[in-house]
Order: structure tokens, then C-alpha cells, then sequence
């Protein structure tokens, strides 16, 4: 008795979108046609909006390491170096095809949640657990950038499918592959020990605990991570365990009450970052009391397996803050909220009517409006990073290749100094010069006899005083240094061109 009213009220538009929702949702159509425009339209909207400006440097950091490929580096596991390495031997390393990248990496993480979702929820609901997840800013924004936590996003929905299939199965394949995940998870970053931890509640709280306890599948799981992580973990052995030293670097709370405050903040922006879709979904569905207690603690053990498996990695950070002081960040649950849209249309009894669907759906294109912004985007950009120099990067980049090589003849081969200039050059630079780092004794891709050996320049504005006092020190009592000084300009589209001053110290190869 509900479709008609509804159908009424939607008016033809709406009928329209219920037909083609009828046609495509239920066999999975839909969510393929949704995930191919994804790519396409997040990619231009990325290549628009820096076009005219700089990406972030962990962008850049990522190219350089993958230049490299190794088993692990001084801050992170090697996974997106990894990816990084296969994709740039394929593809030029340009903005476009990064961009494809980081857009491709946020497709798979969407399809891995489908199909996660197809074994939950009715088939006419599957392409609405991704546009709720469009809802948050992960997938389109935070997920553009492809660095270590970008690649979580699609490392922990493919972790948790193979080991729910694992769990239910315990089979040797989906053993082996959950296993196999999960250490690539690890090896993004090592935060995803919270997704492992949450495996491991997961499977103890469920009524089946004892017969997949019992089963050889857990040990298969947990040999074949081993297998995966050996790599790195001899590299651990032998280098240090930098990365770690690394997570653990970060900001420490110090009493109780900034504990209380900071593990507050986590909380308050974890949960900002989907109000909206929980926004969305409470006035598209209008759960009852009784719905929402059904929905997230549901008398299905295998439903209550996906509301534990989204909990222990949302909440066990906050104990692991309280105890040892570390501040973590809301961004940081950025991987662990892609169970949330499943949890929540998962209950039968949610209205089927197509207004709710239609609301949905309404909702996500308006997110998806905002690609048409993105000239305006870019040029709001433009106006804010030319302030900060982030504008300068290809300009500067062209201009350090040609000094260096007027100077000594050579291809560049190291880059160091400001961060922003340095790191560009890695990526911009047709010689892609290695960056040299900051953390003093960790492993490094340069050696003092490369140093010697190749030469290298150091980079900076010339409105940064301390950078030109470091490189001044840092170049003092070499042989045939020379300082050279660069007008670089920018421009938005030709419009509203901006200059400034940045200065080259070339370090010939000592030798």
C-alpha cells in the first residue's frame, strides 16, 4: 500500500529513477555503472582542481619511494610504494595518471564493499550502502590523495570480505586469502592492527567460535599473513623499527584531562565525518526505537558479526589513547566506517517505499554536484596555496632541472630543502630525483658516498630565512657550489598570475 503514494508523489523524474533503480539495482548493474562513472568523474575533477597547484607532498613521497621498490620505508610498510612501482611502470608518472590511480584504489575499496553488502542486504539496496558512503568525504576527498591511508580504504573492505567468507567457509582458499589480506593491510600501515584485532573479537563473540577455533582455517589465515609480512619483517630485523618509531612520534597527551579531551575529539570528529549520512539515513528510513536497537544489536549472530567488526576498530583506539597517551587523529577512522551503511539497511524491516530510495539517491547527487564546482574549487585553491608557495612547484621544478644541468652537465639525481619545492622536483622533474629526508640514521635511498658521488642541489623560497640559513650550513666546505636565484611564475588558467623568488644551492659530485 506504500509504493503508490510514493510513486505519486515522486512525480515523473522520480518514477524514472525508481524504473531504472528496478531494472539495474537488483542485479548488480547498477553498482557497476556507478562505480565506472565514479572513476571517470572523480578523476577529472582532481585533474581540474590541481591543475594549478601542487599535491600534497605524501603524494610525492609515495612516487619517490616507489622508485625504490622495498620492504619497507623509514615511515611506513611498503604497500603503496609497492602499487606506486607497478602502476608507474605502466603509466607516465603525471598528475592524470595519479589522480586515475588514487580514484581506481577508492573504486576497488566501493566494490569490495558490495560485496560485503550483497551477502547482507536485499539486492535493491546494494547500490544505496555506496551512495550513503558517498555521503562522507573519504572515497571522493580524503581517498584522491593516494598515500598510506588512502590505500587502507581499500585494503580493509577486501580484509574483512575474505575473512567473512573465511569464518563462514573454512575453506583452505578463503583461508589463505583472508590471511594474505589482512597482512597487505598491515603492510599499508600498521593502524590496521585494529582491523586484525577486530577479526579476532569478531570470531571469539560469535556462537560458531568453537568449530572455526577448531578448524584449521585460523592457522592457515595466520601462516599465510605470516608468509606475506616476512619480507618486512626481516627488513625490520635488520634496519630498526622505524615506521613504528614513527607512528609513535606523534603528538602524547600528557594528563588525564588531556587524555579525556584529545580521546574526545576523536570521537566528536569520527562521528562528524558521518553525520551526514546518518543525517540521511534517519530521515529516509525514520527508524523506530525498536528498529535501531534491532539494528545494531541485531539477534542474527551474523549481523552482530558486522556490528563488532565495525566497533573494535573504532573504539579500541580510544582505549590504547587513554593508556598510553598517544593522540590519535578522527581522520583516522577514515577505513573503519565502510560496514556502517551495510549495518544500517541490513534490518528487513526498514520502508521499501521508493521516496526513501529516491531521497537517497537525490541526496548523493548532490554530493556528486559538487564536481561541477570544481573549477571554482581549483580557483579558490589557486588563491589560498599562492600565498603558501604551493603554486610554484612545476614552475620551480623546470627551472632547478635546467640549472643543475647547465651547472654540471648531469641529470639530477638528489633533492633536498624545502619540502614543498623538494619534493615536486622528485615528481616533476623529468631526471626524478630522490629526496633526501630529515630522520637522521633511518634507512635511507642516499648514502654519503651518493651524496659525493652524484652531487645534489637544495632548494628553497627566498622568503624563508631558516631554509637558506640550513642550506647555507649544509653546503658550507664543499667544492664548487653555486647559487643561483629564479623568477618562477603561475598562473590560473592564464588568469591572475602570480611570482616569486626561489634559490637553487648545486652541489657538484665531490669526486
Amino acid at each position: 500500500m506504500d509504493e503508490a503514494p510514493s510513486s505519486v508523489r515522486l512525480g515523473s523524474r522520480g518514477r524514472r529513477v525508481s524504473d531504472w533503480y528496478d531494472r539495474e539495482g537488483a542485479d548488480g548493474r547498477a553498482v557497476w555503472i556507478f562505480l565506472a562513472l565514479f572513476v571517470v568523474v572523480w578523476t577529472l575533477f582532481q585533474i581540474i582542481v590541481f591543475w594549478s597547484i601542487c599535491k600534497h607532498q605524501d603524494v610525492y613521497e609515495v612516487f619517490v619511494w616507489s622508485r625504490h621498490p622495498a620492504a619497507g620505508y623509514y615511515k611506513h610498510p611498503p604497500l603503496a610504494a609497492l602499487i606506486a612501482a607497478a602502476w608507474f611502470a605502466i603509466f607516465p608518472a603525471a598528475d592524470w595518471s595519479f589522480d586515475l590511480l588514487a580514484a581506481l584504489n577508492a573504486a576497488v575499496a566501493l566494490g569490495a564493499v558490495d560485496l560485503i553488502a550483497r551477502r547482507y542486504v536485499a539486492a535493491d539496496r546494494r547500490l544505496l550502502v555506496l551512495l550513503l558512503l558517498l555521503l562522507t568525504p573519504f572515497y571522493q576527498f580524503y581517498g584522491q590523495r593516494f598515500n598510506p591511508n588512502a590505500v587502507l580504504l581499500s585494503t580493509w573492505p577486501i580484509a574483512t570480505y575474505c575473512f567473512l567468507r573465511a569464518f563462514e567457509r573454512r575453506s583452505m582458499a578463503w583461508s589463505v586469502a583472508a590471511g594474505v589480506a589482512a597482512a597487505l593491510a598491515m603492510l599499508a600501515k600498521y593502524y590496521s592492527v585494529y582491523l586484525v584485532a577486530g577479526f579476532l573479537v569478531a570470531a571469539l563473540s560469535h556462537p560458531r567460535r568453537g568449530d572455526y577455533l577448531r578448524s584449521p582455517a585460523p592457522w592457515v589465515s595466520i601462516l599465510s599473513g605470516l608468509a606475506v609480512l616476512a619480507p618486512h619483517l626481516v627488513w625490520l630485523a635488520r634496519s630498526g623499527p622505524w615506521p613504528l618509531r614513527y607512528a609513535l612520534a606523534g603528538p602524547v597527551s600528557g594528563s588525564i584531562a588531556e587524555r579525556l579531551t584529545t580521546t574526545l575529539a576523536y570521537i566528536a570528529g569520527g562521528v562528524a565525518y558521518v553525520a551526514l549520512l546518518l543525517g540521511v539515513y534517519l530521515l529516509a528510513a525514520r527508524p523506530t526505537r525498536r528498529l535501531l536497537a534491532a539494528t545494531f544489536w541485531p539477534a542474527d549472530p551474523d549481523r552482530r558479526l558486522l556490528v563488532v567488526l565495525l566497533a573494535v576498530p573504532l573504539l579500541l583506539p580510544i582505549a590504547t589513547a587513554l593508556i598510553s597517551g598517544v593522540v590519535v587523529k578522527a581522520l583516522w577512522t577514515m577505513p573503519a566506517w565502510f560496514l556502517s551503511p551495510i549495518i544500517l539497511l541490513a534490518p528487513a524491516e526498514i520502508s521499501k517505499t521508493r521516496l526513501a530510495t529516491t531521497r537517497i539517491v537525490l541526496a548523493a547527487a548532490l554530493m556528486t554536484a559538487v564536481i561541477f564546482a570544481a573549477p571554482l574549487v581549483a580557483w579558490r585553491d589557486f588563491l589560498v596555496e599562492s600565498e603558501g608557495g604551493h603554486v610554484f612547484c612545476r614552475a620551480a621544478s623546470d627551472e632547478l632541472t635546467r640549472a643543475w644541468r647547465a651547472a654540471t652537465g648531469r641529470r639530477l639525481a638528489i633533492v633536498t630543502g624545502s619540502s614543498e619545492l623538494s619534493a615536486a622536483a622528485a615528481f616533476y622533474s623529468p631526471d626524478h630525483p630522490d629526496v633526501a629526508q630529515d630522520y637522521v640514521g633511518a634507512p635511507s635511498l642516499i648514502s654519503d658516498d651518493r651524496r659525493t658521488r652524484d652531487g645534489w642541489a637544495f632548494v628553497c623560497f627566498a622568503t624563508r630565512p631558516q631554509c637558506l640559513d640550513r642550506a647555507e650550513a649544509m653546503t658550507a666546505g664543499h667544492s664548487g657550489v653555486t647559487r643561483v636565484e629564479k623568477d618562477v611564475a603561475a598562473s590560473f588558467f592564464g588568469l591572475a598570475p602570480v611570482g616569486t623568488k626561489v634559490v637553487f644551492f648545486l652541489i657538484p659530485p665531490q669526486r
